[in-house]
């Protein structure tokens, strides 16, 4: 049992206690002993009869006798003592659960506090030393700049002396000279008149030598009492504070970013954002002189971005940096090593396609090209585009070269009849929609064939004209105009699913956005429906904007672009489908369209669009 210090000392002093082995709580708890202070249990007596309560009522959450279990609590839920004992020790085994949750996260908040107490009294004693250390060299400069001056005043004072000394000797010359002509004349005033004439000449020479010697004489002191000691302030009204000691220091944690932009952003544009530093007390820092790094640092290349950095002296460090490369950009803020809270920061930096306003390149085969259609870049800058009305599938290489033309009109593997969506995987495979033979082919990138999937029907598993199509990690969509719908299959051609069945009109063209959505250009809708990867409907764009949709990709930063049939132009939407711009128009001439139906974003961010009608690829 436990004993207070009263119970304590009576229970030794009782003869059938004496013996008893009595320890301290926190002896116990220093020796991490396991003690068990459940006292003994008597058997309890029911108040009311007298009898041992070998029942527990359930209904009423209380002990009971046997009387009681027959008159009192009948129809009562209830069992014996040891029963129910067992059953509720399980339910207090959950209920004491958040407890021993609370006590192990306790027992880790105690660590970090005496890591904490630790820290302190080591960062006390470190500090300390620090302050001894600066005033120690304080105090030595103090007592160099005391024996600098006491030197000075010692020189000064010699050099005042030695002019005085100097001055005296010749002011005593002078005047022993003076003197010894006005004793020779004070002489021949009572001598003869003979000897008055004698001396006559040699006085007058004497008296004339030295009045001018006289008019020469520094007969006022050439060095004055000047030296003054002079402060550099009344130390006893305002002696200057050398030094600080304070608690307002950032803490990384506390500290906050204003102005990082949370969409993406143009590239170019210049980025202003301010640091807020704060302190243990999650208030902002008065003074400035935290030790920030910034770094900003493009995903392409790695390329370290200038940032250029001012404190404002009041807790706040306002930095700024301009990125001209597209992609992720990482900013990493630290302070004294460690990052703040929320860094590394990320955001997307994108080309203004507004500035579109010619194409680097036009690729038409020589004018051999008949009616592109579909087109998709894959890796290492190599590019596919599918003819149409000649039933074959061009291969470039990054210098936009022709180095391969797959198939021919046909049934067969590796033939096809009016080809029109194609897609790379990450293996840089390449799918192509069979338009009229009602199946999807795959070719390795040499040209090879591998094989091919899909056949005429409204099954699953089955197509009907196939029109776009696009390979997103292991799953191949395919958009079928003719039944109005998704299939996917996985890469060795086996079917997946279906999306979008009885939602869609004529959908024409698919792509996978950056935060893995499906999007289905419906052609007669004029929109673009959303859904998730397993089919789930999300919403729809582009209403009011789009013309009859033929052609749909995104790029790396989110932005879906979609070309129309209608328009005979390229729009472009934001990741949440609002239409930010578009560029061309109907013509021949470059930045114009005749129905566009396929675009295709490379790696580098060049935009590829089929120029169906004009018999060409233009690239911007």
């Amino acid at each position: 049992m436990f004993l207070c210090e009263y119970c304590h000392e009576f229970h030794k002093k009782t003869k059938e206690n004496r013996n008893h082995n009595i320890a301290e709580l926190v002896e116990l708890h220093s020796k991490k002993k396991q003690v068990d202070v459940r006292p003994k249990v008597k058997s309890m007596l029911c108040p009311d009869h007298d009898l041992e309560m070998n029942f527990f009522c359930e209904t009423c959450d209380q002990l009971v006798c046997h009387y009681c279990i027959t008159v009192e609590h009948t129809g009562h839920v209830h069992n014996s003592v040891k029963v129910m004992a067992s059953k509720h020790r399980k339910e207090m085994e959950k209920m004491i659960e958040p407890v021993e949750e609370m006590i192990t996260k306790l027992s880790t908040s105690c660590e970090k506090v005496v890591a904490a107490e630790k820290k302190i009294t080591l960062l006390t004693t470190e500090v300390d030393q620090q302050i001894d250390l600066y005033y120690d060299e304080l105090h030595q400069r103090l007592e160099q700049q005391r024996e600098e001056l006491k030197n000075k005043l010692q020189e000064l004072s010699t050099k005042k002396k030695k002019g005085i000394s100097l001055q005296l000797e010749q002011i005593d010359l002078a005047e022993a000279q003076l003197l010894s002509v006005k004793e020779l004349n004070d002489a021949v005033k009572n001598g003869s008149d003979q000897e008055a004439l004698f001396v006559k000449k040699q006085v007058g020479d004497d008296v004339k030598r030295l009045t001018n010697s006289y008019s020469k004489l520094e007969t006022e002191p050439v060095e004055l009492p000047t030296m003054k000691f002079a402060p550099a302030k009344k130390y006893k009204e305002s002696f200057p504070q050398f030094a600080q000691l304070f608690d307002d220091v950032a803490i990384p944690d506390n500290c906050e970013v204003t102005g990082i932009p949370a969409q993406p952003v143009v590239a170019g544009n210049k980025i202003d954002f301010t640091i807020i530093t704060k302190n243990c007390d999650n208030e902002c820092c008065s003074k400035g002189g935290s030790n920030i790094i910034v770094q900003a640092q493009s995903s392409r290349g790695g390329d370290v971005v200038p940032v250029e950095g001012k404190d404002n002296n009041d807790g706040s460090y306002s930095a700024s940096f301009v990125t001209k490369q597209v992609g992720e950009v990482k900013l990493s803020i630290t302070i004294e090593g460690n990052h703040i809270k929320g860094s590394p920061y990320t955001f997307l930096v994108y080309h203004n396609y507004k500035t579109v306003n010619k194409p680097s390149k036009i690729v038409n085969d020589g004018g051999k090209m008949g009616s592109p259609w579909g087109i998709a870049c894959g890796k290492d800058g190599v590019w596919a585009v599918t003819d149409y009305a000649y039933h074959c599938v061009y291969i470039f290489d990054s210098q936009d070269k022709l180095i391969r033309k797959l198939g021919e009109c046909g049934t067969g593997g590796g033939q096809f009849r009016n080809p029109r969506g194609v897609s790379f995987d990450a293996n840089n495979h390449l799918y192509v929609a069979d338009y009229s033979n009602n199946r999807v082919q795959k070719f390795a990138v040499n040209g090879t064939y591998l094989l091919q999937f899909g056949h005429y029907g409204t099954g699953n598993g089955q197509l009907s004209t196939p029109q776009g199509v696009v390979v997103h990690n292991d799953k191949v969509f395919v958009v079928e105009y003719s039944n109005h719908r998704v299939s996917v299959f996985h890469f060795n051609g086996q079917f997946s699913h279906i999306i979008g069945s009885g939602q869609l009109g004529y959908p024409w063209d698919v792509a996978v956005t950056t935060n893995n959505q499906l999007l289905v250009a419906d052609y007669n809708n004029n929109c673009i429906v959303r859904f998730t990867l397993d089919g789930t409907y999300v919403d729809q764009f582009g209403n009011g904007h789009l013309s009859h949709p033929a052609a749909l990709t995104t790029d790396m930063c989110g932005l879906i672009l979609v070309g129309e049939c209608g328009n005979h132009r390229v729009s472009v939407f934001d990741k949440d489908g609002v239409f930010l711009h578009s560029f061309g128009s109907s013509g021949s001439a470059e930045v114009q369209f005749s129905n566009p139906r396929g675009i295709a974003v490379s790696p580098n961010n060049e935009i590829y669009v089929a120029d169906y009608s004009n018999g060409r690829v233009q690239i911007f």
